[in-house]
């Protein structure tokens, strides 16, 4: 584990529920191709904040580097309603692109 992780991991057993800092962590993981750690993370942070919308299109992009196409497109779904529900154009537009691609 380099010093960023490290860190990262200090400050959750601080504050469990900073959104910001557990997305980190899933993405130090998810770059270092450990996926099931950042599964995890990604799993805490969506059962925590539900509407922290970034983490459903990197969720997603993680299930397709493992090949779990079904699973991205259902989070890639579930992603485009809740960044509809929040008014993310944006966001939904962008994964209803990487969506399409996969159908």
């Amino acid at each position: 584990m380099n010093d960023r992780l490290n860190g990262l991991l200090k400050l959750f057993k601080k504050d469990p529920n900073d959104s910001f800092l557990i997305y980190g962590i899933a993405l130090e993981y998810k770059s270092r191709k450990k996926y099931a750690e950042a599964e995890d993370y990604f799993k805490i942070l969506l059962g925590k904040d539900s509407n922290y919308v970034p983490a459903y299109m990197q969720y997603a992009l993680l299930k397709e580097e493992m090949n779990d196409i079904s699973k991205a497109k259902d989070i890639y779904s579930e992603g485009i309603n809740i960044a509809r529900i929040n008014g993310d154009t944006h966001a939904a537009k962008e994964m209803e692109e990487f969506l399409d691609e996969l159908n």
